[in-house]
């Protein structure tokens, strides 16, 4: 009787086969970990130049109906709040009166403009906020 021969090496190339198809689903689900990680923190940064910008239009309205004048185009950072502390705020006005009748009504344009990094690298971001505002005529 001869003896009966077996075959060998089937379950290597099987074993062989699942490690890549295993290990391609790892490296995309990495991938795919990246990417959400990386569009989280864009936008999170987004929204924090968002308050920022506002908070500089909060400061120019304040500014320009408390004083009855445009503020003077400046910059600022908001060092006390750890979260907003890295954005440079800039707020430039515009003034112009305009009758209506024998009224006169001078309205203050407002624009604030949030940043942070430096342009066209990964970590940019920008936001900009316009506000146009007015003094009830007494």
């Amino acid at each position: 009787m001869k003896p009966v021969r077996t075959q060998q090496g089937f379950t290597l190339v099987t074993a062989i086969f699942l490690l890549v198809v295993v290990a391609v689903l790892v490296v995309y689900m990495s991938n795919i970990r990246v990417v959400q990680q990386t569009t989280l923190l864009y936008g999170v940064q987004g929204a924090r130049a968002m308050q920022a910008a506002q908070s500089g239009i909060e400061w120019g309205i304040y500014r320009s109906l408390n004083d009855a004048a445009c503020p003077a185009a400046t910059s600022f950072t908001l060092a006390t709040d750890p979260a907003l502390s890295n954005f440079t705020i800039s707020v430039s006005c515009n003034q112009s009166t305009h009758v209506e009748g024998a009224t006169s009504i001078t309205a203050y344009q407002l624009t604030a403009i949030a940043r942070s990094g430096s342009f066209g690298s990964l970590d940019y971001v920008q936001r900009r906020i316009q506000a146009t505002v007015s003094i009830d005529p007494p």
